[in-house]
């Protein structure tokens, strides 16, 4: 009974002990989808690289000076310059590659001075004695400078933004890059974890250098800031970006889906309305436009019928639907490139289903972006037509007799609308 117990709870420790085991690994996957490593970690055993150097051939005058550059963290130094000198002349210079070097030199050159050099480590000297063998193997570690992961994203509102140009610049040297947008990631999904990310990796050897950032993009306004290294906390900077009070581009067309409530018409009416609009060109033809307008009133008439002599009238409520279709010309009094308060008049020619015939619809709004290409607009619409209305009569034996009118009807609206353009 007692191991049956034992084994349970080693079950039950290590079923638990998988997820952080889980998370690690989903982390990692979730790290390989921006698709750049922040740290080249390459290990390398020495004995390879000393087996490696033993093979170099030489001749019977010559030795092999040979061995491998590494951090202090036994990371292999990629691209590190070597500067071999005797007696203040220099004798050869090569780049090590996966962190090997190796140079091929007469006997009887001692002391040899060599020095490295990396952007990302300090420069490192010494001095040595070459001895009588044939092979000298010579391992070398190279202090790393402060290395900063800077992340950030850009917004527009609460709107990640993807393509925005960043720049930063630090220590005289000015480097470009762009936030992420969506991607498929390796197993095929719509990823858009990142969208309007940016990362990089700032080296520096003083914690007090400045660092600037600036951000670009069309149809937005430019934005910079300037901080101090040593104050940067390593967390995801939210930086915002505020749009052009003029658009990129004039955008060609537009199309709108309007509605007025009851509260917001003259007489408690419904409105619903679609139009759409294109430019008819450029320069002063930016400001004219031609579309359609497609909409309906929806209104409720209470009306009274006398019944019997004697007593009171009765009252019923009807509800009457009237749909309008036809062209229309639109005039933008300010530019329709201005993203806030571009105002426009104009007039839909109608036509009336419900009694046919055409009928003027004039009108006059303005609109404010949202972003790039999505607006919200106000309109005041004025409609006057004629349409039946069902009126009833009593005789009396108290039956009623249906007949229609013709009535004038006037409409005046607030209209409260959503428009895309592009």
């Amino acid at each position: 009974m007692n191991r049956l117990f034992h084994i349970f709870i080693i079950l039950f420790i290590n079923f638990f002990s998988a997820f952080p085991q889980i998370d690690e690994i989903w982390l990692d996957s979730y790290e390989d989808l921006t698709e750049d490593t922040v740290y080249n970690e390459n290990y390398t055993d020495p004995k390879q690289i000393e087996q490696s150097i033993l093979t170099i051939g030489h001749g019977n005058d010559e030795i092999v000076l040979g061995g491998y550059i590494s951090s202090i963290f036994h990371e292999s130094i990629d691209s590190a310059r070597v500067l071999l000198s005797a007696d203040g002349i220099l004798l050869d210079s090569v780049y090590s590659k996966g962190g090997k070097y190796s140079f091929t030199l007469g006997k009887g050159s001692n002391p040899i001075t060599i020095a490295l050099s990396h952007p990302d480590f300090y420069n490192l000297d010494t001095t040595i004695y070459l001895q009588d063998s044939d092979y000298t193997i010579l391992h070398l570690m190279m202090e790393p400078k402060y290395k900063v992961y800077l992340r950030g994203r850009v917004f527009a509102g609460n709107t990640p933004l993807e393509g925005v140009m960043v720049n930063i610049r630090h220590a005289g040297k000015s480097n470009d890059l762009m936030t992420r947008g969506c991607f498929y990631d390796k197993e095929g999904y719509w990823n858009c974890l990142f969208l309007g990310m940016f990362r990089y990796n700032l080296i520096t050897a003083n914690l007090n250098d400045s660092v600037y950032i600036s951000l670009s993009k069309e149809g937005m306004k430019p934005y910079s800031m300037g901080m101090i290294v040593k104050d940067y906390t390593g967390e995801i900077m939210n930086l915002k970006m505020k749009y052009n009070p003029v658009l990129p581009a004039i955008p060609k067309h537009n199309l709108n889906l309007k509605i007025s409530f009851p509260m917001l018409s003259l007489n408690d009416d419904w409105f619903v309305g679609f139009s759409a609009y294109r430019l008819l060109g450029n320069g002063f033809l930016r400001r004219a436009a031609l579309g359609i307008e497609a909409d309906v009133y929806i209104t409720t008439i209470t009306v009274s019928h006398p019944t019997f002599i004697n007593l009171g009238t009765a009252t019923s409520d009807s509800a009457y639907i009237h749909p309008f279709l036809g062209p229309s010309v639109l005039f933008w009094i300010v530019p329709p490139e201005k993203r806030y308060f571009s105002t426009y008049t104009g007039c839909t020619f109608a036509y009336n289903f419900s009694t046919p015939g055409m009928i003027f619809q004039p009108f006059a709004g303005t609109r404010m972006f949202l972003d790039l290409n999505k607006a919200i607009n106000v309109e005041l619409r004025y409609a006057g037509y004629r349409a039946d209305v069902v009126h009833y009569i009593f005789n009396g034996y108290g039956d009623a007799a249906r007949y229609k009118m013709k009535e004038i009807f006037e409409k005046l609206s607030l209209n409260i609308g959503i428009q895309v353009a592009f």
